[in-house]
């Protein structure tokens, strides 16, 4: 498949991809410890680091629960199950514990190291593809993915949007290679190809989506030649695939029905915000470029005469366009379907966007104007504000470290909510050098302060750890019992906060 006989680059361009792969690396991997993981990033990892992949103390293998009725005792299978999210990249965190490295970079590696290999799979391809229209594009859609705010920050980010991004998107680039000639040059898919567009699929519902998009024109066309071996490339991945769904059937139609959604907006009330989110993901300042870059070779194109990638050579510029825009209205009805709404439920696309810029740029011949143009796209990666306010970061690692400084062996830890107790358990136990569980008092609702204060009564240590939006709970706790521990510390944190009472 990589095997290829046109000659390679040349040598200044040689290193020059080398140079841009080691940014794009760098961009990945560097301090990748350095923040606190979030909320979403410590739920994943609990998810990893608590749940046993094979059953103890008599429980099944998998039963049908929901997920705010996950307990530790339930295996992997049945915990994941429950939620809403295939299972690959929490086995994969669940794979990095077990390495002598850190709790975030254990949380964080899978996602980074996924997007470093998207960039390598890339660049394989763009130097020894024997098509030197395609080397072009594929450079070009190289600097794209290497310095792409999305990709960058999910990169460093312990949840699966990364490995689903970089799986579709090197599945999609032999999709793509293959269809580069239309139809009538159309070739089956590969069993690489089918196996990485299956751990796409295993890695984020909106990465399967687009799988089922792309995959959908060659069922046509295997239906069309009556290829029997296409039709079985694909039914593998659909059997391989299905297996999932059916243990996770409830918990998509509990999804589906507003289960976990994080508003009570109807699915006609969310969509109207949903392509702001869209535009977000996709880096508005590069879509601008890509546009107005687009629009100045057409002119120079109809002026001369020529059509060059807006006619039939390649994989069409157009084409790419409507995949992208109709595979947008599918995440955005299916996002508002759910009830949720953020940038990082679509860039999903953005390789397959890369490419398609990458074929206007590859049109670039000048030397002075590609130099330009790479320095426009550095000078326009930074992320736009709203893309930063996006990204979760929730200071639970110093909460954590002043909530366990002063604690002994007789300090209950209160926080809310009960079902988030992993959320506070995992620096806890860092920091602590034991697991807290058995010290850990959760409260969800303010009907349940009677039993917590009777059950915090005899100790002279009570310290909270929460999240910020549990401060107005706490603090009827307090009001209510906490005359017992007048002494109050308390410690505040971006989106977190700790508190020690203790008595006299």
């Amino acid at each position: 498949m990589m095997k290829f006989s046109a000659p390679p680059c040349r040598f200044w361009v040689s290193g020059l991809m080398a140079l841009l792969l080691l940014w794009g690396v760098v961009l990945r991997l560097n301090n990748l410890d350095q923040k606190s993981l979030w909320s979403d990033e410590l739920f994943t990892l609990g998810m990893a680091k608590y749940q046993h992949l094979l059953p103890n103390d008599g429980q099944p293998l998998y039963r049908q629960i929901k997920v705010h009725e996950i307990s530790d005792k339930d295996t992997f299978l049945t915990a994941k199950a429950a939620e809403q999210s295939p299972p690959l990249n929490d086995l994969l965190e669940k794979a990095a514990l077990n390495l002598p490295i850190r709790l975030e970079l254990a949380a964080r590696l899978p996602a980074a190291l996924s997007s470093c290999l998207l960039l390598f799979w890339f660049a394989a391809f763009a130097w020894r593809h024997p098509d030197v229209q395609v080397r072009r594009a594929l450079k070009w859609a190289l600097v794209l993915l290497a310095l792409h705010p999305s990709l960058v920050m999910y990169a460093r980010e312990g949840r699966a949007y990364s490995l689903a991004v970089s799986l579709a998107g090197m599945g999609g680039l032999l999709w793509l290679l293959r269809w580069r000639n239309g139809w009538r040059a159309w070739q089956p898919p590969g069993w690489a190809e089918i196996t990485l567009f299956t751990l796409a699929c295993y890695s984020h519902y909106n990465a399967a989506l687009l799988v089922a998009m792309l995959l959908s024109a060659d069922a046509v066309m295997a239906t069309k030649t009556k290829s029997g071996k296409t039709w079985l490339r694909l039914l593998t991945l659909g059997f391989a695939f299905s297996i999932w769904l059916a243990l996770n059937a409830h918990a998509i139609l509990f999804t589906a029905q507003g289960g976990v959604a994080w508003s009570n907006q109807s699915m006609g009330e969310r969509m109207p915000n949903a392509p702001q989110d869209v535009i977000t993901a996709l880096h508005i300042p590069w879509l601008i470029f890509g546009l107005g870059l687009g629009g100045c070779l057409l002119l120079y194109f109809r002026q001369q005469g020529t059509v060059r990638w807006f006619g039939d050579s390649g994989v069409c510029f157009w084409t790419l366009g409507a995949i992208a825009l109709v595979y947008s209205v599918l995440s955005v009805m299916m996002v508002s379907k759910a009830g949720m709404g953020h940038p990082r439920y679509y860039i999903f696309v953005i390789p397959l966007l890369s490419v398609m810029m990458g074929l206007a740029l590859a049109e670039v011949r000048q030397r002075w104007l590609a130099v330009c143009a790479i320095a426009s796209l550095v000078f326009l990666s930074t992320p736009t504000a709203r893309f930063m306010d996006s990204l979760g970061h929730h200071e639970f690692r110093m909460m954590s470290w002043t909530a366990a400084r002063g604690a002994n062996e007789r300090t209950q830890f209160l926080f809310p909510v009960e079902a988030n107790s992993n959320f506070y358990r995992q620096y806890l136990e860092r920091f602590l050098a034991q697991d807290p569980l058995e010290r850990m008092t959760g409260i969800t609702f303010a009907e349940q302060i009677p039993q917590v204060c009777e059950k915090l009564k005899p100790y002279k240590h009570v310290v909270v750890v929460s999240h910020g939006s549990g401060r107005g709970l706490i603090e009827i706790v307090y009001q209510t019992c906490g005359s017992q521990w007048p002494m109050r510390e308390q410690h505040e944190f971006s989106q977190a906060f700790s508190e020690h009472w203790r008595a006299p």
